[in-house]
């Protein structure tokens, strides 16, 4: 008696087999997908928050420490104002900038006008201009990295306002994080600006917990033993 050839049915069993490994692959991939497309926002406030409404007269450091965000993972930086308002009409400029790093921790000032004057007239950017930078209490140490973000005037009317970084500045501030994992935004108002809050927000891809990859390490494993299988000879015909 001859048994009939199997092979066809082998050939059923390994294609079903070949199918679900292909669609443990797309699971595999999509949980994976969805892991890394998660994004979490951190976000600072100064204290005072409102940075005393911005004075004129000075200028401002923010220092941050011990952002434990890995750098490579932050996809945008914003630095947002609630509610912000030249206190009048007058021409008015705010310059704004990202450092490596300040001297002081925290929220500290520097009188670079001492003059008092009224309506400003002396628009330098302190930042740039060197002027006060051999003071030995200026705010930024000599040869900080120091970015330019924005020049921004605003008008007396409140406004909430948003500067969001480019490509290049989410670049400096990824070398800056990974230098000491602190940095310093710079404020130099030159005019009054009234506000209700200033806040500065990362948004990060986080990397995926183990507790999470372990699943998908498991369907990986699985769609390739099966795979394997599929790869053995085809039965042969016995005769009796």
């Amino acid at each position: 008696m001859t048994i009939k050839n199997l092979t066809p049915s082998y050939k059923f069993v390994s294609a079903s087999r070949y199918l679900f490994a292909v669609c443990c692959a797309i699971l595999c991939l999509s949980a994976a997908s969805s892991a890394l497309a998660a994004v979490t926002t951190l976000s600072w406030q100064p204290t005072p928050v409102d940075l005393n409404d911005l004075d004129h007269h000075l200028v401002y450091t923010w220092r941050l420490d011990n952002i434990t965000v890995n750098p490579s993972t932050i996809t945008s930086a914003t630095l947002s104002f609630k509610n912000i308002q030249n206190w009048d009409t007058n021409a008015n400029v705010l310059h704004l900038h990202l450092l490596d790093t300040a001297k002081f921790a925290g929220v500290k000032s520097f009188v670079d006008d001492p003059t008092n004057s009224a309506p400003v007239t002396d628009f330098t950017d302190d930042f740039i201009s060197t002027r006060y930078h051999s003071d030995p209490n200026w705010l930024v140490a000599n040869g900080t990295a120091d970015t330019f973000l924005q020049d921004k005037s605003f008008s007396n009317t409140p406004t909430n306002y948003t500067y969001t970084f480019t490509g290049a500045q989410l670049t400096a501030l990824q070398q800056y994080l990974a230098n000491g994992r602190d940095i310093a935004l710079g404020f130099d108002p030159d005019c009054h600006y009234f506000n209700d809050g200033i806040t500065f927000t990362l948004n990060f891809t986080p990397v995926p917990e183990v507790a999470n990859v372990i699943p998908i390490a498991c369907l990986i494993a699985t769609a390739v033993a099966l795979e394997v299988r599929r790869r053995r000879p085809a039965p042969v015909p016995v005769k009796i």
